[in-house]
């Protein structure tokens, strides 16, 4: 009996050293993307819109999504920053709350862009890639929907990948997030986004053979509004547009350490703003204020790494 408690308090005793191994171990974490692979992503999203008219008239709105973000490494500088050929495609399901009317299913148009990402996970360039020979006009009727507008606004995001530690980091241990996302429009300018966050290892685990790195983030990005004008080919569509606002999201990760690849994260994010819209003279000529509150839930999911 005394050598079978001995036995028991062992093990406690070898499960508490290996626990305490682990936490005060200093992890690193980075991304390590090779030349020719393509990740593939399936990503859910879901939420509600909230918009508010000037009359005070409100609206809402529910969706419901299912994409698929790939992404192909073009290549890797010595550095390890790697230049990524982002493509997200999908459909959109919108539920009015209008009692009796049926849940519309939209396809979202398929978005391209280049982006070059460090080690780290800090964005370091975007710029969205144009289809030869796809016609502007299919682009702008999607984007006419304003539900739709924001609701990608809203969710794109949370597509992106966190910034990790620049320094090897032990369970517990926080860092910092903040900085700038440098974008370039499809008119070829500039705009920057400012990001304010902070990240927490919270935990390793094994699965599968891999060591996990379990992550939380908080971000907020406090002024969208510049990036969300200049995304949108306002000018084509004859529209003016004053957007003010920002979002704000919470989110754990999942980081496979003996890969380098971010492999799920979950992602719940808030975005607010206020619109003002001076449309066409072909429509009215007439100035529209929004007030829209968007809820977005998203979950990226790792499916496939080639070669």
């Amino acid at each position: 009996m005394q050598l079978m408690r001995f036995r028991s308090s062992l093990v406690l005793v070898l499960i508490g050293l290996v626990a305490g191994f682990a936490a005060a171990q200093e992890i690193a974490l980075k991304l390590r993307y090779q030349p020719g692979q393509t990740l593939n992503y399936k990503v859910t999203v879901e939420g509600k819109v909230n918009l508010v008219s000037e009359v005070g008239v409100a609206t809402d709105l529910q969706f419901k999504g299912d994409l698929t973000q790939e992404q192909v490494v073009k290549e890797v500088a010595d550095d390890g920053t790697a230049t990524l050929l982002l493509t997200v495609s999908g459909k959109m399901r919108l539920i009015s709350p209008t009692e009796g009317s049926q849940p519309t299913e939209q396809e979202v148009p398929t978005t391209k862009v280049m982006m070059k990402i460090a080690p780290d996970g800090r964005i370091v360039e975007v710029k969205p890639v144009k289809e030869e020979g796809k016609k502007s006009g299919e682009q702008l009727m999607a984007l006419q929907d304003p539900f739709q507008a924001l609701t990608m606004s809203a969710s794109a995001w949370s597509l992106l990948a966190p910034n990790l530690p620049l320094k090897p980091v032990k369970v517990g241990e926080t860092w910092e997030m903040s900085g700038t996302v440098p974008i370039t429009t499809p008119s070829g300018q500039s705009v920057q986004a400012k990001v304010i966050g902070k990240g927490k290892l919270v935990s390793v685990e094994r699965k599968d053979g891999s060591e996990i790195a379990v992550s939380e983030t908080q971000i907020e990005i406090p002024e969208l509004g510049e990036v969300v004008t200049k995304m949108l080919p306002l000018k084509e569509m004859g529209v003016d547009m004053q957007v003010k606002g920002g979002t704000k999201s919470n989110s754990k990760h999942w980081f496979d350490l003996t890969k380098g690849l971010l492999t799920r994260s979950e992602v719940n994010s808030e975005t607010k703003m206020v619109i003002v819209i001076q449309m066409p003279e072909n429509v009215g000529a007439g100035t529209m204020t929004l007030q829209t509150q968007t809820q977005v839930k998203s979950v990226i999911e790792l499916v496939s790494v080639k070669p």
